[in-house]
Order: C-alpha cells, then sequence, then structure tokens
C-alpha cells in the first residue's frame, strides 16, 4: 500500500460511515420513527483507530530515501524518521552487526566409537555417502520404539539413545539428535534444522517439527532426511535441502516423498501436513546457545530483541558448509521504543512490536510502502480459504431472530450493543463475548481463521475442544483490520467452540470465521503443488 492509498483509506471510510448515516436519517424522518437511540448504538460499535499495521516492508531503490514513521493517536505522531542508502546490494543507515557462530560440539571419541559400535557393519565404509544416510535412517527406524510426549529432557545424543533403548518415549528433536550422532560416527558430516508452521508476536508457534540435513556434495550440499518420518522429500524430481523444500512450499511448487521411502514412511500418519513445517527455518550449533534464524520477507519473523537469535537471508549462511561455524552479518535495529527496522534484500522492513497499542504508519519519500500480510498468506498456504468451513454462518451473512445477532451465533456478559452490518459488530463491557459451537467429527485436527477489527479494547480469541481443555487462544489489540490463524486443536468428542471475548470491555466487528480440518499428507495424495 502507498503512503497516498494508506492516508485515502480513513476518509474513504468515514465517507461511507457518513453516507450510512444521512441514509438511516432520512429514512427514519419519513416514516416519522425516532431511531436515537440505535444510531447512539452503532457509533458505539463504529469507533475505531484508523487502519494501521505493525509490519511494513517499504521497496528501497537507488540512492536516497527517507522514511517517516508515525502513530496518529500520539502527540506529537513522530516516532523515528532515517534516511537509507542504496547502491546496488550496499544499503546504509540501518545497524548492522557481524556476528559470530562458534561451530557445532563433534562427537567426543568415547562417544564417536559408543555409536560406532551400536551401527555395526552400517558403519563400515562401503557405497555412497547418500545411500549410508538413508541405511542409518531406516536402521534408526527400526529400532525406536515409542514415538510421543513428553519426550527426553537430555540435550545430550548418548544418553538420549540409551534412553530410547529403555523404551522412554522420545519426540522429533531427540531423534534428528541421535540421527545426526550416528552419521557422525559413521564418517557423515551432519546437522539438525528446527521447523515450525508459523511465528506470531516474535514466538514460534507449537506446531513444531525437527529434522536433519546430510553434507552431500555431489549432490550439491546439504539434503534433508527425516528420522521421525522416515523418509526424504523430492523437488522437481531430487532429493532436496530444508531451504529448497522452504522456497518450493511458499512458492507452491511440488514436493513429494521419495519414492524409495513409500511404504515405510509415516509422515502421512502425521496430524498436518508435514511439507508445512519448513515456513519457518532454524539452526541451533550449540545446546542452549546460538541460533541461526533464516529471515524471509514473506513470514512473520521471530522476536526482535532476542540477541541469542541471529537472522539472516543470505542464503549461503544456511547452504554453506558450516563445520567450522558461520560469520553471520545482520542489518536491523530500534529506531524507537519497541519499533525496529531490518533489511531482507531490498527492502526494508518497519515492525511494531511495543508491549502496548500497537499499529504504526510508515512514509517513504521514493520506495513503495506495503502493510504486510503474513496471516493472510498463510491461510492461503494452508488451503484455509478452499476448505469445508465447519463454522455456521461464518460470514455473518444471515440474521438471526434477534435481528442484530448474526444467525446460529450466541452472546454472553454485559453487552451494550449488536448489529450485523459488515459483519457481527459488539460492544460490550467486562467480560462481553461473541462464541459459536459447533459439530465436527471426532479425533481430527482444525485451524482457525479470523479477519476482525478491534475498535475499543483488546479482543480475546480463542479456538478450542472445551471438554478436552485443548485451545488456541490469543489477543487482538485496538488499531485497525486484523487476520488470524490459530494452532492445531485436536477435537476429543463432537463439539468445537469458537469465541471472542472482550475482557476489560470495549467493541469489535468480527467480519469472517472459518475453522477448517488440518492439511494432511493422505488427504493429498503425497504432492504439494500450486492451485
Amino acid at each position: 500500500m502507498t503512503d497516498s492509498q494508506q492516508s485515502f483509506a480513513p476518509q474513504r471510510k468515514t465517507i461511507g460511515s457518513r453516507a450510512l448515516f444521512l441514509l438511516l436519517l432520512s429514512a427514519t424522518l419519513a416514516f416519522g420513527v425516532w431511531v436515537s437511540p440505535y444510531l447512539k448504538k452503532y457509533w458505539r460499535i463504529q469507533a475505531a483507530s484508523p487502519p494501521t499495521s505493525t509490519d511494513y516492508s517499504v521497496m528501497l531503490p537507488e540512492g536516497e530515501t527517507m522514511i517517516t514513521i508515525i502513530d496518529t493517536r500520539l502527540n506529537p505522531q513522530l516516532l523515528a524518521r532515517l534516511v537509507v542508502e542504496r547502491h546496488g546490494d550496499t544499503i546504509t543507515g540501518i545497524p548492522e552487526r557481524t556476528r559470530k557462530i562458534a561451530p557445532r560440539a563433534r562427537l567426543s571419541l568415547e562417544d564417536a566409537n559408543f555409536f560406532h559400535h551400536e551401527l555395526g557393519g552400517l558403519a563400515a565404509p562401503g557405497g555412497s555417502a547418500w545411500q549410508r544416510a538413508n541405511r542409518i535412517r531406516r536402521w534408526l527406524a527400526g529400532v525406536v520404539n515409542r514415538i510421543g510426549a513428553p519426550g527426553l529432557a537430555t540435550r545430550d545424543p548418548r544418553q538420549a539413545y540409551v534412553q530410547m533403548r529403555l523404551g522412554l518415549p522420545v519426540l522429533c528433536g531427540n531423534l534428528a539428535q541421535i540421527y545426526v550422532a550416528l552419521c557422525e560416527a559413521a564418517g557423515l558430516t551432519a546437522r539438525t534444522v528446527g521447523m515450525n508452521m508459523m511465528a506470531r508476536d516474535g514466538q514460534l508457534g507449537r506446531d513444531a517439527h525437527a529434522g536433519a540435513e546430510i553434507w552431500i556434495p555431489e549432490m550439491g550440499g546439504w539434503v534433508y532426511q527425516d528420522p521421525t518420518f522416515n523418509c526424504y522429500w523430492d523437488v522437481d524430481g531430487k532429493p532436496a535441502s530444508a531451504l529448497q523444500l522452504h522456497d518450493a512450499l511458499l512458492e507452491r511448487r511440488v514436493i513429494t516423498i521419495d519414492p524409495e521411502t513409500r511404504g515405510t514412511e509415516t509422515a502421512s500418519q502425521n496430524y498436518v501436513d508435514p511439507r508445512q513445517y519448513f515456513r519457518q527455518l532454524s539452526y541451533e550449533y550449540r545446546p542452549g546457545g546460538d541460533l541461526l534464524y533464516y529471515a524471509d520477507g514473506r513470514l512473520e519473523p521471530l522476536n526482535m530483541g532476542d540477541r541469542n537469535w541471529s537472522q539472516t537471508d543470505d542464503r549461503t549462511d544456511i547452504e554453506g558448509l558450516d563445520v567450522d561455524g558461520v560469520t553471520v552479518v545482520e542489518q536491523r535495529g530500534v529506531v524507537a521504543e519497541g519499533i525496529y527496522v531490518q533489511v531482507i534484500g531490498d527492502r526494508l522492513f518497519v515492525r511494531d512490536r511495543r508491549d502496548q497499542e500497537r499499529g504504526i504508519r510508515v512514509r517513504s519519500s521514493r520506495g513503495a510502502v506495503q502493510a504486510c500480510a503474513y496471516e493472510h498468506r498463510r491461510a492461503e498456504d494452508l488451503g484455509l480459504f478452499n476448505n469445508d468451513n465447519v463454522v455456521h454462518n461464518g460470514s455473518f451473512r444471515f440474521r438471526g431472530v434477534n435481528e442484530s445477532i448474526a444467525q446460529d451465533w450466541q452472546v454472553s456478559g454485559p453487552v451494550e450493543a449488536m448489529t450485523i452490518l459488515g459483519g457481527q459488530g459488539m460492544s460490550a463491557l467486562s467480560g462481553g463475548k461473541l462464541c459459536q459451537r459447533f459439530q465436527v467429527a471426532p479425533g481430527k485436527y482444525y485451524l482457525m481463521y479470523a479477519k476482525l477489527n478491534a475498535g475499543r479494547g483488546d479482543v480475546i480469541w480463542s479456538l478450542a475442544d472445551l471438554e478436552r481443555n485443548s485451545e488456541s487462544k490469543g489477543v487482538v489489540e485496538p488499531g485497525g483490520i486484523n487476520e488470524i490463524v490459530s494452532d492445531v486443536v485436536v477435537s476429543s468428542g463432537n463439539e468445537l467452540s469458537v469465541s471472542f471475548e472482550l475482557p476489560d470491555g470495549g467493541a469489535f466487528r468480527v467480519m469472517d470465521v472459518i475453522v477448517t480440518q488440518a492439511p494432511t499428507l493422505l488427504a493429498d495424495r503425497g504432492t504439494h503443488r500450486s492451485e
């Protein structure tokens, strides 16, 4: 969205609201109806801050660009002003930090001998490195007794292996570490890779996974292996790295399980399509130490203020052989309290990470300014707009018996005003809630998408299985239209609930709610492609 478009948006909204007011007023006067109480309720719900966003990207053209960051609710409104210069691939005016991440610790000689002995003949030279990596993965899949929560607390691969052989349940992170240690003992170079379906408000979501990569020079470098699902993935008919899988996912290109692993893989049994995990990638070099995160401008980033995380958009930092560590050059910093700037490629990202009342506007003297629609893209990638919606009247098009409340929706608490003009609007004191219970299939996994405008006060949203006490929830602060995508929630029975609550009072308008089954590999028949 350009600066001119941003400044025009609130004017257009105001004009539309005035037109509606005049239409209502003229109609009621003609019929001799006094509608002042209704209009007061309507305006109470309509009251909202001008449309703003928390994240913007600015295309940086050659030469000098002035960036202005404001908050229209403050006096003075100016938060920061900075001058950025771009000359080719060199961008100045943004803080730069160079960080050397130490290499991963190698197995001790004693541990290497231990794993070598466990592998037996599999550790002996023979065949290609890739063939050995596959043999080790298949062997490990055969000795794992239990995969499940809570997993093992130890970060030591040998201790984890011993506990696994004793029958204790392991999780994907444990298996990734064990697999990397086995590969190292067999003379291979390997590393773990962390993956996640989403980041929200700087934190990774709970739908996460971990796998491994093996360095195979004759195959182009790193190649992904999944010891949990006993498989690897192909892009363009070739085994791919985690970064190549990440690119293919976001570009909606075909990703398939390699035919060699079909029949033994367990990826199709996972509650969500495992390919969705490749959205967010990170690499841990030492347990509890430095982490390297791949910053993709198409996705919401991790915590901008956490110095334990190094963020890079340089593909060579991820694709290179990093047995001696990696040196990362970042361009990001704080320009006002809670306001961060970050360079990714040829774009400048401005991010509002203040503790309360977020929402800024960004102006550029030259480059185009766009608000970042992270949640909308995630909903598209997950197919939430295409799958069946199990929520009734999720677009609020149909009125109920009470014409101010949409059909199939309920309200509770000290509600002051309701309207279904342009969605379900509600004004309420503390504890006011809009909710719906709906039927689902037992034992299935569901995601929610919602679009709402928080006009006054925080709004707590929730997708929950009330019987199982399983819930995905979050808070939307006032300040314009927001989109939400929940974490995955499993249904223990045949009913789920969605709700929007005002914990401290206020007003909001919900314009769209979709709840649908999470995409699975089995349903997709093994491929992932663009629509």
